[in-house]
């Protein structure tokens, strides 16, 4: 068996066809940003994503560090939308509770363990999602991951539970 098919038997994703999903993702990004199809939006859209995924395939070519992407932990992105809703009510909550001076506003540094590694692609792919996908949503940001100490470390407004998507991508409560 070949080398390219063991990988995408173990649900590795391979650079091409990340760099594909990523080209699409950024199509359709851009149609819903100009929100519509006509023929010039479509041209500038085309332009825009080609540069776009040549600018981040260089990235990806000149990086030292190999970062290899699971399809199932790139699918723990599904449930950004209800993160993105919910957070956006607990965000709403603490602006109002602010403004009419019932608590203040919080601001809460919080630190969790997470399953970190220097050298191995898989968790350091990990790592990079579960970044991207906290800071996503309103109520939290992630700012980094020690992978020393195997620590996590996120701010939020309004102090909530750590995601069941973060938990699965690494993070351990």
């Amino acid at each position: 068996m070949s080398r390219a098919v063991q990988k995408s038997a173990k649900g590795e994703t391979s650079p091409s066809s990340m760099i594909v999903l990523l080209a699409i993702s950024l199509a359709i990004g851009w149609v819903w940003l100009v929100a519509g199809t006509h023929l010039h939006e479509m041209i500038v859209g085309a332009a825009v994503v080609a540069v776009a995924t040549l600018f981040l395939l260089l990235v990806h070519r000149s990086q030292p560090n190999a970062i290899r992407l699971h399809w199932k932990d790139v699918a723990q992105g599904w449930r950004i939308p209800w993160y993105m809703v919910t957070d956006t009510w607990v965000v709403t909550l603490v602006f109002f509770k602010d403004l009419l001076h019932l608590s203040p506003a919080g601001s809460y540094y919080r630190v969790c363990g997470f399953k970190s590694s220097k050298r191995d692609p898989a968790v350091l792919g990990r790592g990079v999602l579960t970044t991207i996908y906290m800071t996503a949503t309103p109520n939290t940001i992630a700012l980094g991951i020690d992978p020393e100490s195997s620590r996590l470390l996120f701010h939020q407004l309004q102090r909530t539970n750590l995601p069941k998507m973060a938990r699965a991508l690494g993070a351990q409560p």
